[in-house]
């Protein structure tokens, strides 16, 4: 098979290459040759260090981060550091439908492009045209993947900033024409740090606030009904994570929520794809009346709310956590394969983080790899129980 031929069959090298392609164009149509993105020649909009910015804000700004829930979330604090810099600024947020309701009717967020994955090829041109019609100035590539930069890429922006290479995944930092500066390496830093990396590349103030989120009547309504309707602000388990080997086991979590419901009403949450942890915790919560089951029950928009009302969240390290620390609901987490001073609840002061992580944690896997599950395993109810009453 030739390279064309190869070229042809692997759609990121095709990708890449057009882009080459279309740099090259440029450099030629400038008079001159043809250039690197951030190489020497083509401007760079580096703040550096000092905070000091080299081209004036720009008046509107596209950012593509289109999941998954809980690092939208945390990416909200790009959109609201930018509105904190100008409230004239126009900004435009590219997501898949998951997520969208966190950036819907969002006091930060003016313009929202959905892509729809299942909706294919029309699905994505679609998006593409909605973005280009509204003539962004900047496009800022959040999520750090091929998808997420061609996206941006493709926007028309004249300026297309991202990430530098080694924290960007699938040679996605080709795409970019501006790339923050690579940082030394070091201890693990929170996504919200790293999302202010973007800030500060633009000259503005790293300012690590709680994420904006949205507020919408009907949501509130309801939450304020199940409440009323339980009696008091309930403690919220969550039983899933999009990732198995973060998940504790849910006749643990029965056991919680016995021990917990005699000190206040209990609502179990979850997607609907956690049903089955949801018929296993319930096996063991048989008569418990103050056990509310709400999993794959509630919208993220209701569950946005009654984590709002809640008084203390507990969980593994997935959206809904997220979720909770921005609502301002305290939150005990259950870490194993992840790394809390990465992924962990922001601000890290208000929240709790248990773990009882083994040689090979953090690893970061998706399923566990172990002859036995021992960062989640070891983690046992009576220590969890302990750090929820003290926080209840």
């Amino acid at each position: 098979m030739g390279r064309h031929a190869r070229r042809l069959r692997n759609p990121l090298a095709g990708a890449v290459l057009r882009v080459r392609r279309s740099r090259a164009r440029e450099g030629r149509r400038r008079g001159g040759p043809a250039r690197r993105a951030g190489g020497r020649g083509e401007p760079v909009h580096d703040a550096g260090r000092g905070g000091a910015r080299v081209s004036p804000l720009p008046r509107s700004v596209l950012i593509v981060r289109l999941g998954a829930i809980g690092d939208v979330v945390n990416a909200l604090v790009v959109a609201a550091g930018l509105k904190r810099a100008s409230a004239a600024i126009r900004v435009g947020w590219a997501v898949h439908p998951l997520a969208e309701p966190l950036v819907r009717d969002n006091p930060v967020v003016d313009r929202v492009h959905v892509w729809d994955k299942a909706g294919g090829a029309r699905a994505f041109r679609a998006c593409l045209a909605e973005i280009r019609a509204e003539r962004y100035e900047l496009a800022i590539d959040a999520q750090r993947i091929f998808k997420s930069a061609l996206l941006a890429r493709r926007s028309r922006a004249p300026r297309v900033l991202g990430y530098d290479r080694a924290r960007c995944k699938e040679q996605s930092w080709l795409l970019t024409r501006e790339r923050i500066p690579a940082r030394p390496a070091g201890p693990a830093r929170h996504m919200i740090e790293q999302y202010l990396d973007l800030l500060e590349h633009l000259g503005l103030a790293r300012e690590p606030g709680a994420p904006a989120l949205p507020v919408r009547a009907a949501d509130a309504a309801w939450a304020e009904q199940l409440v009323a309707r339980i009696g008091a602000a309930p403690v919220l388990l969550n039983l899933g994570a999009s990732k198995p080997a973060n998940r504790w086991r849910p006749e643990r979590f029965a056991e919680l929520a016995l021990a917990v419901s005699r000190r206040a009403p209990v609502c179990l949450s979850g997607a609907a794809g956690d049903r089955a942890l949801a018929h296993a915790a319930l096996e063991g919560l048989r008569g418990a009346e103050r056990v509310h089951d709400l999993v794959g029950a509630t919208t993220l928009g209701q569950y946005l709310e009654l984590a709002r009302r809640s008084r203390l969240f507990v969980g593994c390290d997935t959206g809904p956590m997220h979720v909770a620390a921005a609502a301002g609901c305290r939150c005990v987490a259950l870490f194993g394969p992840a790394d809390p001073a990465r992924t962990g609840p922001w601000p890290a002061a208000e929240h709790t983080v248990l773990r009882v992580p083994p040689p090979c944690a953090p690893c970061g896997l998706r399923h566990c790899n172990q002859p036995r599950h021992a960062c989640m395993d070891d983690l046992d109810v009576a220590r969890v129980l302990v750090e929820v009453e003290r926080r209840m």
